[in-house]
């Protein structure tokens, strides 16, 4: 993992205000959140390294600017984060607790990493100015996740009622392949005892 402090700056603005959790915070706010050595950093994974471990303590959250990570829960991927701006390992510093999942570079990964825990060092006027900002800004990125769950689930219910009735219509041509099956095998066995029963032709009578 490489990384380097940054400094806030009109291009660094201008890379948050595009992500979806930024989008909407005034320039102002920015610089007064990210105002403070070593509190937001640039960090690049190669493929394969691990950027957050499940059971562990740490404060970092992260922004991703390019790449895929895969999230890990008990080492199974539960999800696959590939778009500009998402945050990934908020939960954890958030609610003080260890992290719930791993979550690992599936390609080469480049984010921003925002340490929290600077904000318990601030005087109290200006961790309440800051933790309020951050505030705002997850409860949104919670807001989204929910739409895009309550999305998925819609589509999933749409897609299982689909299927349901594809199997239902497919149910029902079985059952009439199997009752024609039973009619044939019917008239089979109709055939071959009228075949039986059938007298025998009687023989030519010799001159």
């Amino acid at each position: 993992m490489d990384e380097r402090n940054i400094v806030i700056s009109e291009r660094v603005t201008a890379l948050l205000h595009r992500m979806p959790a930024f989008a909407h915070v005034p320039e102002p706010e920015i610089h007064e959140l990210f105002s403070g050595e070593g509190l937001i950093r640039f960090r690049e994974y190669r493929a394969g390294e691990t950027i957050i471990r499940e059971g562990e303590n740490d404060s970092w959250v992260y922004h991703l600017i390019s790449g895929q990570v895969r999230v890990l829960s008990q080492e199974a991927e539960v999800a696959t984060l590939g778009r500009y701006g998402e945050i990934f390992g908020e939960m954890g510093p958030l609610k003080g607790r260890p992290r719930n999942a791993t979550v690992v570079a599936g390609t080469e990964v480049t984010c921003l990493a925002v340490d929290l825990s600077l904000l318990d060092r601030l005087p109290p006027e200006a961790r309440q100015r800051k933790s309020r900002i951050f505030e705002e800004v997850f409860n949104d990125v919670v807001h989204q996740r929910l739409a895009r769950a309550n999305c998925d689930a819609s589509a999933l219910r749409r897609d299982l009622a689909m299927a349901g009735s594809a199997l239902a219509g497919l149910t029902d041509r079985v059952r009439e392949l199997e009752r024609r099956v039973a009619d044939l095998t019917q008239e089979n066995q109709l055939l071959r005892q009228s075949l039986t029963e059938r007298p025998p032709e009687s023989g030519a009578t010799e001159g």
